[in-house]
């Protein structure tokens, strides 16, 4: 089964995302991602996205290749996951990092680590 124009594009996109995603910021952080955008498939199906992103030597571009045939197989399987690829391509992984030096109440004078930023939640 062919996948329609705009699919094959939000299928591009999304495998070039989780691609990205991947290579910049290894696999745990891709983990959510392809488990949310992938709701629909088996735990199995789900692991072997995973797996196949899971190589720190690869570029983005050879990730995307790998993982396309598997992200094409999920749209054609369920046509309706096209609206989650499309959100996770446009939106992007929500991942943020933060860096801080100098003096101040840091542990060993800085923080390395990951900032979430949750818009409109409540305030802490």
């Amino acid at each position: 089964m062919s996948l329609p124009d705009f699919a094959v594009e939000v299928l591009n996109g999304t495998a070039i995302t989780l691609a990205s995603g991947a290579v910049t910021y290894g696999v745990a952080k891709i983990v959510a991602p392809v488990r949310s955008i992938m709701s629909r498939a088996t735990a199995a199906e789900q692991d072997a996205v995973i797996a196949v992103l899971d190589d720190p030597n690869a570029t983005p571009e050879e990730l995307a290749a790998r993982v396309r045939p598997l992200l094409e197989a999920h749209l054609a399987a369920y046509p309706a996951a096209v609206s989650e690829c499309k959100a996770l391509t446009v939106n992007g992984p929500t991942t943020y990092n933060q860096t801080n030096s100098g003096n101040g109440v840091f542990l060993n004078g800085d923080n390395h680590g990951g900032l979430t930023i949750t818009h409109n939640g409540p305030a802490a």
